[in-house]
C-alpha cells in the first residue's frame, strides 16, 4: 500500500487516490457502499450506525475489493492491521482482498470521545474497537438483506464467509461485490446484531501485519520518502536556545551560494531551501549565524531541580484524590518515611527525523506528514493559509517514531511558512540538533512521599505530592494559533490537563485507608508536552519504588507485599500471581543476579514485570547494570492480536529501558544533548531475554502502544536495590552511580 506518490503529473496526483479524490469521482468509481459527503457522516462510535458513517469506513467495489479506512496513525504499534481486522471479522470479508486507505481529516473520523482526530494515548483500540464492530455489522446485515431480496429467501437462512454470501439449501451465492449496490440503497440498521465471539474468524489470533512486507522490501513511505514533481528540499536552523532571535547576516552571499534557491525566515531561524538535502543543509552550516540571548538564558537543570525542591516546601497544592484522613494518621504514626524522587526531561528522539512537505497556492494547500495529530495539522494550515476545510489536504504517510512528538504541529507550521514563501513544494526537513533542541520534552518532575506503616507492616497512611508542569497544556490552550476559533478550545477544564501529572498514583491498584495525592503545576518555560507512557511512567517508577522500600521497611517479600495491598483488585491479583509463575519468583536465582518487581495499572489496562540483572564494578567510576531477562504478565482485556499485542509489550521494555540512562538538560538556555552521541538509546546487543503472558481476561479490550514501559524503570530499580541496597531516586540511572549495558 502506498500513500504517497513519487513521479506523477502533479503534486496532487496520487497512485492511490485519496478518500477526498474518491469521494469526488463519484458512481463513476464504482463503490457500493459509496458516500455522500464526509462531514455528513455521524462522528460518535457507540451510536447507532447511519448511513454516512458506514460510507465513511468502508467501501466495497464490484471486483469484491473491500477497503476499509484508517483513521489512526501507524508508527510501529500495528495499528494500521488491528482496527481494520476488527472490522473486516465483524463483517464477513475474505481477509486477503481487504484494502487500506489512510484517511484525511474530516469529523467522520474524530475520536469518538474527544471529537478530535489523533492518535495518541493507547487509545485507539479502546475507543474504536466498539465502532469497527458495529459497523462491519451494519454492512454485513445490509449485504445480506441485498442477497436475501436476489436470491428470494429470508436473510435469515443465509451466512457470510470470506467475502461471499451463502444460501446453503440452494447451493447458491453472492460475492459481496455483487450485491453492494443494492445493499448501498437499503435503510442501515440501528442496533445491528454482532456476530457471537465464537464466529469470529480474525480477532484473538496472530495475523501477518499489512505494513510490514512494504517495510522489507523498501517500498513503504515514510514522510522522509515524499518527492513530487518540482520539489525542493530546505535544511533549517534555528538559535541553541528556543526563542532567541537572529542578528543581522550576509543574505545575499548566502542566496548566492550554489545550489540554493531561496532562504525564508522562520520563527528564531532561517530555512535555506536547495534542490537537495545536502546542498541546503551545507549552505547553512557555512554561514555564520549569530543569535540574540533568549528568554531563556538563565534556564538551566540545576536551577529547574532547585525550584522543584523549593516548591515541594512552600508551593500551594491542589489535592487530586483524598482517602481517609492521611495527615492525621501521619501524625498519630511514631515513625514515618518519607522519600523525595526527580525525573528528568526527556526527549521523544524519533528515529525518523521530523520533516513535512507541503505545496502552498491560493487555491489550496497539501502537506505530506508524518503525524500523530491530523486534525491539528488540518488546523494549522487554514489558519496560515487561510483556506477553508476542503482546500486543505493531508496526506498521512507512515510514522518512524511518534512517541507523542507528532501530536504537535510545529513541523508542519515550519514546511507551510517556506512552501508558501517559495510557491513550490518543498520537503523541510530537521537535523538531529534542530530536532533535539526544538522537542517538546517530557516534563521534569519531582516527587515527595510520605508515609507510615501499622503494626502488621503495611501502609496505614500515605501522601504523594508531586511538582510538574503540564504534560498537556502545550498542546491545547498554548498552541500556535491561539487566536483561531475552534481548534484552540479546551476540550476539558485546564485542571484536567493536569490529571497526567498523577495518574496512575491517585487510583492506583493498592488499598491504603488514608491516602492524599496532591500536586502542584508549574509554569515552565520550556515547551513541553506528553512523553510515550504520559503520566504513567515517571509516577509508577515513584509508587513502585516506595511500596518496594515499604515491603523491605516490613520485612516482607516484595511479592507477597503487593498481593496482599491489592488484594481487592482482581486484575492486579492476576497479573502479579502470573508473573511470579512465569519468572519462578522466589526460587533459585542464578549466581551474581536479583530480580526486582512492579506492577502498573495504566491506559486501561495491567501488567506486573519481573527483571532479573546482575551489577558489576564498571568502569571504576560507575557500576554497570546488565539486565538478563524480563518476564511481563499482562491483563489488556480481550487481546485482539497476540503477535502484534507482544511486540508492543516487548519493544515497549526496549524502550523503557533506554529511558533509564538518557535525560535532556540545560544550561544558559541551551539543550546540551543534541543527537545520540549523548543521548543513547538500548542497542540491539544490550536487549535482555523478554518472555510475554497475557491474562485470559473478560475486560474491555485497550490500548498496549504504552503499557509495555511503565513499570520497567521500578523493576529494574528494585532488582538493583536487591542487588545493592541502594534506592535509586533520580533517574537517569548515571545519577546514582550506575549504568544500564
Amino acid at each position: 500500500m502506498k500513500v504517497a506518490a513519487e513521479d506523477d503529473s502533479s503534486p496532487s496526483s496520487h497512485q492511490h487516490p485519496s478518500r477526498r479524490q474518491v469521494l469526488a469521482a463519484g458512481a463513476g468509481a464504482a463503490a457500493l457502499l459509496h458516500g455522500r459527503t464526509l462531514a455528513q457522516a455521524q462522528p460518535a462510535a457507540a451510536q447507532p450506525p447511519t448511513r454516512a458513517a458506514v460510507d465513511a469506513w468502508l467501501r466495497i467495489t464490484p471486483d469484491d475489493t473491500v477497503t476499509i479506512m484508517l483513521a489512526q496513525s501507524e508508527m510501529g504499534q500495528g495499528i494500521a492491521t488491528t482496527l481494520p481486522m476488527v472490522l473486516a471479522d465483524e463483517l464477513g470479508a475474505d481477509w486477503p482482498r481487504v484494502k487500506l486507505e489512510w484517511s484525511d481529516f474530516d469529523p467522520a473520523y474524530r475520536h469518538p470521545q474527544y471529537q478530535w482526530m489523533f492518535t495518541g494515548n493507547s487509545e485507539s483500540i479502546s475507543t474504536f474497537f466498539p465502532m469497527m464492530r458495529t459497523i462491519g455489522a451494519a454492512a454485513r446485515i445490509l449485504l445480506v438483506e441485498a442477497a436475501a431480496v436476489r436470491l428470494g429467501v429470508a436473510p435469515d437462512s443465509l451466512r457470510v464467509e470470506a467475502g461471499r454470501i451463502f444460501h446453503d439449501t440452494t447451493k447458491r451465492k453472492l460475492s459481496f461485490g455483487a450485491v453492494a449496490t443494492e445493499a448501498a440503497k437499503r435503510d442501515v440498521p440501528k442496533a445491528p446484531q454482532l456476530k457471537p465471539d465464537s464466529a469470529l474468524q480474525l480477532i484473538g489470533k496472530s495475523q501477518p501485519r499489512i505494513d510490514i512486507p512494504s517495510k522489507v522490501d523498501g517500498s513503504a513511505v515514510f514522510g522522509i520518502d515524499v518527492k513530487l514533481p518540482g520539489m525542493l528540499v530546505a535544511a533549517i536552523r534555528r538559535a541553541p536556545s528556543p526563542g532567541a532571535t537572529l542578528k543581522p547576516f550576509d543574505r545575499d552571499a548566502l542566496k548566492a551560494r550554489p545550489g540554493v534557491r531561496a532562504v525564508v525566515e522562520i520563527p528564531s531561524g532561517l530555512a535555506v531551501v536547495a534542490q537537495d538535502y545536502w546542498t541546503a543543509k551545507r549552505a547553512l552550516d557555512q554561514t555564520e549565524l549569530i543569535f540574540a540571548p533568549g528568554p531563556l538564558a538563565d534556564y538551566s537543570t540545576e536551577a529547574q531541580r532547585a525550584d522543584h525542591a523549593t516548591r515541594l516546601k512552600t508551593a500551594a497544592f491542589d489535592v487530586t484524590a483524598k482517602v481517609g484522613d492521611s495527615e492525621a494518621a501521619l501524625a498519630a504514626a511514631g515513625k514515618t518515611y518519607h522519600a523525595t524522587f526527580e525525573i528528568p526531561a526527556q526527549a521523544h528522539a524519533t528515529m525518523e527525523p521530523m520533516n513535512c512537505t507541503a505545496h502552498v497556492t491560493p487555491e489550496r494547500c497539501e502537506l505530506w506528514c508524518p503525524t500523530q495529530g491530523v486534525e491539528m495539522a488540518h488546523a494549522v494550515a487554514k489558519r496560515l493559509t487561510g483556506l477553508p476545510d476542503e482546500r486543505v489536504i493531508l496526506h498521512r504517510t507512515l510514522l518512524g517514531g511518534g512517541f507523542g512528538r507528532r501530536l504537535l504541529a510545529d513541523f508542519m507550521q515550519i514546511a507551510i511558512v517556506v512552501a508558501k514563501a517559495v510557491g513550490q513544494p518543498v520537503k523541510v526537513i530537521w537535523s538531529r540538533e534542530e530536532d533535539f533542541r526544538y522537542d517538546a520534552y517530557r516534563p521534569p518532575m519531582t516527587h515527595a512521599v510520605t508515609a507510615a506503616l501499622g503494626t502488621d507492616g503495611l501502609p496505614v497512611a500515605m501522601t504523594h505530592r508531586v511538582v510538574s508542569p503540564s504534560h498537556m497544556l502545550y498542546i491545547f490552550p498554548r498552541g500556535v494559533l491561539q487566536a483561531d476559533g475552534d481548534w484552540t478550545r479546551p476540550i476539558a477544564p485546564p485542571q484536567a490537563y493536569d490529571e497526567m501529572s498523577v495518574e496512575g498514583v491517585a487510583a492506583p491498584p493498592y488499598a491504603i485507608a488514608n491516602t492524599r495525592v496532591e500536586q502542584h503545576r508549574v509554569e515552565t518555560p520550556l515547551a513541553v508536552s506528553v512523553w510515550r507512557t504520559t503520566g504513567h511512567g515517571p509516577n509508577n517508577f515513584v509508587l513502585e519504588s516506595v511500596i518496594d522500600d515499604l515491603a523491605h521497611a516490613a520485612g516482607r517479600d516484595p511479592l507477597a507485599y503487593r498481593l496482599t495491598l491489592a488484594a481487592s483488585d482482581l486484575r492486579a491479583v492476576a497479573v502479579l500471581k502470573s508473573v511470579a509463575t512465569q519468572s519462578g519468583w522466589g526460587g533459585t536465582v542464578p549466581a551474581g543476579r536479583t530480580r526486582g518487581l512492579a506492577l502498573a495499572k495504566a491506559f486501561g489496562g495491567y501488567i506486573a514485570q519481573v527483571v532479573e540483572l546482575s551489577v558489576a564494578t564498571g568502569d571504576g567510576k560507575t557500576k554497570a547494570v546488565k539486565c538478563h531477562q524480563v518476564w511481563s504478565a499482562v491483563d489488556i482485556g480481550r487481546v485482539l492480536d497476540p503477535g502484534i499485542a507482544t511486540s508492543n509489550i516487548e519493544g515497549g521494555v526496549v524502550w523503557g529501558l533506554s529511558g533509564l540512562r538518557t535525560e535532556v538538560t540545560f544550561s544558559g538556555g541551551e539543550v546540551q544533548e543534541t543527537n545520540f552521541d549523548g543521548f543513547d538509546p538500548l542497542h540491539l546487543w544490550e536487549t535482555p531475554t523478554m518472555t510475554t503472558r497475557f491474562i485470559d481476561s473478560e475486560a474491555k479490550p485497550t490500548g498496549v502502544g504504552e503499557l509495555g514501559p511503565v513499570p520497567i524503570h521500578a523493576a529494574v530499580c528494585n532488582a538493583i536495590f536487591a542487588a545493592t541496597g541502594e534506592r535509586i531516586r533520580a533517574l537517569p540511572l548515571l545519577r546514582s552511580g550506575y549504568q544500564l549495558t
